[in-house]
Formats: C-alpha cells, structure tokens, sequence
C-alpha cells in the first residue's frame, strides 16, 4: 500500500543518516554546513510533498462533486489527517525556532548564528522536558493516523508508516549508560543545526505518512463500489399509508440499472414508460385496508437476450396518522429557535398546521416549525389539517421547556485543575463553552469576574474583569506565571442567548 519513494527523498534519507554518523566523531564546520544543506533539501521536500498533498485534498473535492454521499466519509476523515499533521507540524517549527533562540538566534541574513551550540537542544529537550513531551506527541500521532486506514490494510501501515517513533540505542562510553532514552538518543549534546534538522527530519516523517494516509482514503472511496451481477426490480412509493380519494405513486426500476436502458414494465396490467430506466406509475386509491402493487420488469441482457423480474410492494388505505417531533429532542429551549417537525400520514404537508399552547410556532417550510418559548414548564403542540374543506384536529403532543445548560468555564481549551504556564501565558482570558449540546453554534458571553495570582515568592495579584479578556491589572503578572503559581476565577458571571446573566462556580488553575 506504500507509496515508492522519489530519488530525492532516498538522497535526503541516506544524507541524514550519513551525517548523523560524521557528528559522533567530529563537529567540524563542513559537518555543520553539511547538516544546513540537509536541514535546507528536507524543507525543500516538505514544500513539495505539500503541494502533492493539497493535490489530492482538491480530489477529494472532486469527489465530493460527483457524489457527495459516498465521498463524504473519506473526506472527513482526510480533512481530520490534515488538521492533526499540521499542527504537529507547527508545533516542530516552534521547537526548532525554541531551539535556535537559545542557542543565540539567527545572523541578518536569517541563518542561525550558532550551529555548533551544543547546550541549546540539551536544555530545552532534555532539561525542559520538550523532548519527552515530543516523543509522546509523536507517538500519539502515529497511534491516530493509523486509525484512519482501511482495517484491513492496518498491519501494512504500520510497518511502512514513515512516522515511527523509535527509542535508540548506542554503545556507550566511560561518561553514560548504553541504553539512552529517545530524547538523549536525538538531542543530548548535539549542535543545534543537527537538532534542528532532526526536527525537520520528523516534519518530514509526518508529511509523508500525511500523503501515505490521504492516498488509501482516496482509494477508498471507490474501492468497495460494487460489481453487480444479478439485477432484480424494486418499487418506491409516495406513501404506503393513505387515505381514499389520495393518489398512489410508485417509481419501478431494477437495481444497478443505467439511465441509457429503458427496462419495459408492467403495472397492475398496464405498461409504463420509463425515462432514463425509471417508470412512474400513478393511480387514484380506494377502499380502507392493505392493498397490494405488482407488475414485471423486462431488461434485455448486453446478448439482447430479455429477462423479466416480477414484483410486488403493499400499501394500506385508512385514517391519518400525525407525527410531532422535536428535531432535536423532547425539550423546548428558552432563547432557541427550536426546529419542530409535523406530519400527517396520507395528508399533502401544505395542508397540515400546528399551534402551540405557550410560545410563538412560525411556519418555515413544509411540515417544519420554528418554536420560541420564553418561560419554563410545559407547553403543547397541537396539529390540525384540511381534509375536504374541513379543518379537523388530528393530534397533540406535551413538550418540556428549559432554560439552556451551563456552559463551561475555560481558558484556552483548558478546563482546569492545571495548565502549562507558556500555554496559560498566551491565552487572552476567560471562556464560556457549552459542550455537547444538541443545538449548533449556541454562544455564552462571560460578562464579569475577579481573577487572582498567588505566585510563588511574589505580592498576590488581583483583577476585576468586566469582559472575557483579561484585565490590564494582572497581565504583568500572567506573562510572570511559573509552575507552582496558582490563578483563581470567581464571581464569574455569563450571559446565554436566552438573555440570562449567570452566576457560576470557580474555577482554579494550578500553573506547571
């Protein structure tokens, strides 16, 4: 399933290794210049499998266009393989960036000043902990692009998956063990031109296995189309619940059939026309009770030999049914547009209407119902319908109203109880996100709260927030946060759709 891999890719490969051999015996200034030229074509690469790679998103879209249904869950999931490789992707640019800032940073010309630095990718992977916090993202990221794959395939991925996160292995000398860990194996005492082209390395890595991954989802979505070879008819009607004096209609058509080949059909004893291989037949109904449609199809074979294929669908003649349904749930929301949806079995949708016993019921289409309700309790829906120049009550049903969920409380995409300080650091304020609500696009506005900083050896800091950002007051000291700092929100107030201004709990963040 693996893609081959272009002369370059092999050049850049067996460069990396090369190189990585040169640097344990010597850091010389052709290593470290060599090390650049590497850390350069591996970009340059990265450029190329991107544009191959934003290539086959823009077949997805073609996809789509032929036929959205099928392609739908391929590109869905392409799109979440996208998003997961570029943002380990950014978060390796900032780790080289992080590295090549404390190694002294870059020349005028953009060029790293200090390429020989060896303390630099020590402390920030090794001493700082990026390292193992790399080797688990990296891992984690493999584990969920695998995810993606066809199950079948899955063994094979995960052998030839360019992304693989390997803990080395040396000889050893007098000053370490023989056994390192990841982040000593590929960090420890290196210059930071070799770190940071190990990093593009595994930039690298992950665009490859982007491009492997999209690849076999594009594959897939035609790979289980169908091969079909027996044909049997089948019937749709416009309703197999009617009422008399409404009007039956069937669509007859064989399975798999082609719209270049009018298959010949018989219904109830007359012939049908097809039109690019589908028949409509239609006829008035009478009487209450089940009644039955039947008829044949005739399809002449590619050898012009014809077969026909009988058929027979049910249907009942009797008394309205009426559906009411909440398109969401059985609850009405305070301060929603809540989306009903009425029905009358056998009874033509521009004839039914509904009212409500509390609220406001707008008619937005045919069979649904905007419903705006404003107080808590229950409330009633009531469905009626024109049946002969006669408005008859068909049906009704009790709904529950409730004010909208308490939203939760973050900063960032942290809910607490702890944070990292630099992630903390460059958030902006407070949030108010409701989670797992069956509605789309439902917002909360945080409208006040008091922080407070109690930082380890320092004055304790407080604020007083009249909107979700962060006052002015303690931003010194939010810029200041170390692990072991903690910040606490209360008296936090937020304001729903519906109008309501809410106290909610506090919330503390312990800063690591």
């Amino acid at each position: 399933m693996a893609l081959p891999k272009d002369p370059r890719q092999k050049m850049i490969n067996i460069m990396y290794l090369v190189l990585t051999a040169m640097l344990a015996l010597n850091v010389s200034a052709e290593i470290l210049n060599a090390f650049n030229i590497v850390n350069n074509s591996i970009i340059t690469s990265n450029g190329s499998i991107t544009d191959k790679n934003n290539i086959t998103y823009a077949q997805f879209e073609k996809q789509m266009a032929a036929d959205a249904a099928k392609a739908a869950p391929f590109k869905e999931k392409a799109d979440q393989v996208k998003k997961l490789s570029a943002e380990m992707y950014v978060y390796l640019d900032t780790l080289k960036e992080t590295i090549i800032r404390e190694s002294g940073g870059r020349n005028e010309f953009g060029d790293v000043k200090s390429k020989d630095n060896l303390d630099a990718p020590t402390r920030v992977m090794e001493n700082r902990k990026q390292g193992p916090e790399l080797e688990k993202r990296l891992t984690e990221l493999r584990a969920k692009l695998l995810t993606y794959v066809d199950p079948k395939a899955k063994a094979t991925f995960e052998k030839t998956l360019p992304l693989h996160v390997v803990i080395g292995k040396s000889n050893g000398d007098e000053h370490g063990p023989k056994n390192k860990t990841w982040t000593q194996y590929h960090f420890n005492m290196v210059p930071t031109i070799a770190a940071v082209t190990i990093l593009s390395k595994f930039q690298n890595d992950i665009k490859n296995s982007e491009s492997l991954i999209i690849d076999d989802l594009l594959a897939q979505i035609s790979v289980n189309d169908f091969k079909f070879d027996k044909i049997r008819p089948f019937v749709s009607l416009n309703s197999k619940n009617l009422m008399e004096g409404q009007t039956l209609t069937a669509s007859i058509a064989v399975g798999a059939y082609s719209s270049t080949v009018n298959p010949e059909i018989v219904v109830n004893g007359s012939s049908v026309t097809a039109t690019e291989g589908l028949g409509t037949y239609t006829m008035p109904v009478s009487g209450i009770g089940e009644k039955t449609i039947s008829g044949t199809v005739t399809l002449k074979k590619p050898n012009g030999e014809a077969e026909s294929y009988p058929f027979s669908e049910t249907y009942s003649v009797g008394a309205s049914t009426t559906s009411i349904s909440a398109d969401k749930m059985n609850v009405l929301y305070i301060g929603l547009q809540n989306p009903i949806s009425v029905s009358a079995g056998g009874v033509p949708a521009e004839k039914v209407s509904a009212g409500i016993s509390a609220g406001k019921m707008t008619k937005t289409g045919a069979g649904q119902y905007s419903v705006v309700v404003s107080s808590p309790g229950k409330a009633t829906i009531s469905v009626s319908a024109d049946l002969d120049g006669k408005v008859k009550t068909l049906g009704a049903k009790e709904f529950r109203i409730k004010y909208i969920p308490d939203p939760i409380l973050k900063v960032g995409m942290s809910r607490g109880p702890s944070m990292k300080a630099a992630e903390f650091k460059v958030q902006g304020g407070l949030r108010a996100d409701l989670e797992d609500f069956l509605f789309d696009g439902v917002r909360y506005e945080v409208v006040s709260y008091r922080i407070g900083i109690d930082a380890k050896g320092k004055d304790y800091v407080e604020g007083e927030a009249n909107s979700a950002y962060f006052p002015n007051s303690v931003m010194g000291a939010i810029r200041s946060l170390r692990p072991g700092d903690q910040v606490y929100f209360d008296n936090v107030r937020v304001k729903g759709p519906d109008g309501r201004v809410r106290d909610m709990s506090n919330i503390n963040f312990k800063i690591n």
